[in-house]
């Protein structure tokens, strides 16, 4: 399928520097392929912003600031 995109100087550029003119489409492809694939996992289950805690992550009360 063919469609055109308007991409922004400055992520063009990028694309360009990393990847080459010949790789604009592949590029694209694959950044927004990871993105709808990932969200699509997280979209059931867990919150991710939800994380186990580990003993690191606790503090004693004399360590609070009241």
């Amino acid at each position: 399928m063919r469609t055109t995109i308007e991409l922004r100087y400055d992520i063009y550029n990028k694309i360009i520097k990393e990847y080459g003119k010949r790789k604009i489409s592949v590029t694209i492809n694959e950044i927004l392929a990871n993105y709808f694939s990932s969200t699509r996992e997280d979209m059931y289950g867990a919150d991710p912003w939800l994380k186990k805690v580990d003993m690191s992550d606790l503090r004693d009360e004399h360590d609070r600031d009241l």
